[in-house]
């Protein structure tokens, strides 16, 4: 907390005392005005809390899509590797592709409602679920597969009480990364195509010089990827209980 003080203090030091327009960089002052006036008014025709709803709604809807079909993929490729060998190409085609790439095709094909946006952010956390999940299952030692085999266990009993419980660190891991790119991503989709959201909202302020409004955004989609994040790790710790134990 002292740090942040700090921080705002030295933010609204430098802009009092002129070494920065106040024009191009709103004082803490100013952006907590804007955040009060947003509150209580909405900024155009929108709610806050209708913005900060539809962003959240988009990123949850595409990462939770992206993770449901992703992480048993994954698994599925890290099981057989057959299916690695014949499917692998898709991942690696998709996962350096920039997510935005896509978007102008799912407009096409999709419109410019919810089901392009959450399309988009789907094809993001796909490939990320899918080569953590299956880089976690071909990081599981041979031993512990091996020692379960011998004392009789069936394949199923091997994947769901050796293979899967030692994978899930890696894959938590890997949604981390996903939430990130999702998070980023929607940000961009509600640049370009969208009439709510956090990302709209800095976009539409840019558009009439309102840099108090884009930091507002800023700030509010920088604590909303952190309060994600935290959810996820809080997830993560009661799902992954035995994570840094002996």
């Amino acid at each position: 907390m002292l740090s942040v003080l700090l921080a705002l203090g030295a933010w609204q030091a430098i802009v009092v005392a002129g070494f920065v327009p106040s024009a191009l960089v709103p004082p803490p002052t100013a952006v907590w005005s804007a955040f009060v006036d947003i509150l209580h008014n909405g900024y155009r025709d929108t709610t806050l809390a209708e913005d900060l709803g539809a962003t959240l709604g988009r990123a949850l809807a595409g990462f939770g899509l992206g993770t449901l079909f992703g992480v048993p993929f994954g698994l599925w490729m890290g099981i057989d590797r057959r299916a690695a060998a014949a499917l692998g190409w898709i991942v690696q085609f998709m996962r350096p592709l920039p997510p935005l790439s896509f978007l102008v095709l799912l407009i096409l094909w999709l419109g410019l409602g919810e089901a392009s946006k959450i399309a988009l952010l789907t094809m993001t956390a796909f490939p990320i679920a899918v080569s953590a999940s299956q880089a976690a299952v071909r990081g599981v030692s041979v031993q512990w597969i091996a020692a379960a085999r011998s004392l009789g266990a069936t394949p199923r009993q091997v994947f769901c009480h050796v293979v899967l419980p030692a994978s899930l660190p890696m894959i938590f891991t890997g949604l981390s990364i996903a939430l990130a790119a999702t998070f980023s991503t929607v940000v961009a989709a509600e640049l370009l195509a969208a009439d709510d959201g956090l990302g709209w909202m800095v976009l539409s302020a840019s558009k009439f010089l309102r840099n108090d409004i884009i930091m507002v955004g800023i700030v509010l989609l920088g604590l909303t990827g952190m309060a994600l994040s935290r959810l996820l790790m809080f997830l993560d710790g009661q799902v992954v209980h035995w994570r840094g134990r002996a």
